[in-house]
């Protein structure tokens, strides 16, 4: 039996739907316990198969047509458009996260200079394409994280109300920290001062339920090979309609040309561009990568992303019992459930020595900023966070 179908010690057994699914697209065994999702989710089997079956049928030399292509783009756009609440026609598909706050950097740069707000601690995902801004007059503004390490969100409002401030830029979720933020929190103070609100999703998305429209977002990247379990280099940008005509493609795509087919017979560059945000993206794109992402995000639908985070947050806690019945064991992620996602992190007495007991052990983690960082997903289960507690308490 898959191991995915075992009874949970605790929850009595698992939910029907994440069994279904799970003795369907991840039957084949398990070497260890894989709790880094946080760094790459595990592909659907049905994800991978469908991506090769694409690369394969191009060596059909009858019956191959290009608009196979093009319905498998439709496909992804659409499925990710009910997974954050938006329309189809607001998402490129795009290659990682920083592809995508490039973009949003651009959407900025194309308005007058002044400030972006980020927090410290971000990935430099989320940094770099502003620091870029600062030889045009733009200044980054990095404000500091809390007495525990966290994003200070009181610090940021504070800082989006001073005058001058384009944009505030955060993550979803924390990638060391795991802290979820409050984004509808953070959004309605960007929307108030006429700040542009920018998201990296990437730790949060497939993890922890998100709506565009509820956290009053402008943009929304995220890389797909993380909790939307797809492949390597697909992922979406998610600008607001009212945006998409404010800033031209950084990269200029002959794909991104309104008809742009036409061109090839016509010659004719001086084209407008596409009237969606498909014209952001990046020409010729890993086709098969992105007909993965669009089934390994259907499966996330079916299984339900509410459900997901319940699991999740189910599994986390024979690990929090664990550390709080410990003076020398401090948690970094907060306790409280609307504070958390995925990602788990805690600090123990030797990290180096507790890091390589449970390498040994064959489980699959990470450490960040001097923690161990334990990322389960709906594939994994209670019992595997109690064995894997049973090796930390036995170290």
């Amino acid at each position: 039996m898959p191991r995915y179908l075992r009874r949970d010690a605790r929850s009595g057994a698992v939910s029907e739907t994440i069994a279904r699914v799970c003795a369907r697209e991840y039957a084949r065994p398990c070497e260890g316990i894989f709790f880094n999702s946080a760094s790459w989710g595990l592909v659907p089997d049905s994800s991978a198969r469908e991506s090769a079956d694409l690369t394969l049928s191009r060596n059909r030399t009858h019956g191959f047509e290009e608009r196979e292509l093009g319905a498998a783009q439709h496909r992804c756009r659409s499925a990710l458009a009910e997974l954050i609440g938006g329309s189809a026609s607001e998402i490129a598909l795009v290659p990682n996260t920083t592809f995508g706050m490039t973009l949003a950097a651009a959407l900025v740069g194309s308005g007058p200079p002044g400030d972006v707000i980020v927090s410290a601690g971000e990935f430099p995902a989320n940094v770099l394409p502003w620091k870029s801004l600062q030889q045009r007059g733009f200044r980054v503004v990095v404000v500091p994280c809390d007495s525990d390490a966290l994003p200070d969100e009181t610090a940021l409002l504070a800082a989006v109300e001073r005058q001058g401030v384009r944009a505030l830029s955060v993550s979803m979720v924390q990638f060391a920290s795991g802290y979820r933020a409050d984004l509808a929190r953070l959004g309605a103070g960007c929307k108030a001062h006429d700040v542009l609100f920018c998201v990296d999703a990437i730790q949060g998305l497939g993890a922890a339920p998100f709506r565009v429209h509820d956290v009053h977002a402008d943009v929304v990247s995220a890389g797909g090979q993380k909790w939307l379990c797809a492949p390597f280099g697909s992922g979406f940008t998610w600008i607001r309609r009212e945006l998409l005509g404010r800033f031209d493609p950084p990269v200029p795509s002959w794909l991104a040309l309104e008809g742009s087919p036409r061109v090839l017979d016509t010659r004719q560059y001086e084209q407008e561009w596409r009237g969606n945000a498909r014209k952001f993206e990046p020409a010729t794109l890993g086709v098969q990568d992105y007909l993965g992402l669009a089934r390994s995000v259907e499966i996330l639908l079916e299984v339900g992303v509410e459900s997901i985070r319940d699991h999740i947050l189910h599994v986390h806690e024979p690990l929090i019992e664990w550390a709080s019945a410990r003076s020398d064991v401090r948690m970094w992620t907060p306790l409280e459930s609307a504070r958390r996602a995925g990602i788990i992190s805690f600090f123990p007495p030797d990290v180096s020595t507790v890091a390589a007991d449970l390498r040994r052990e064959r489980v699959v983690f990470s450490v960040r900023d001097g923690a161990i960082r334990f990322a389960p997903h709906f594939y994994n289960t209670v019992e595997e966070m109690e064995r894997v507690v049973g090796l930390l308490a036995a170290g």
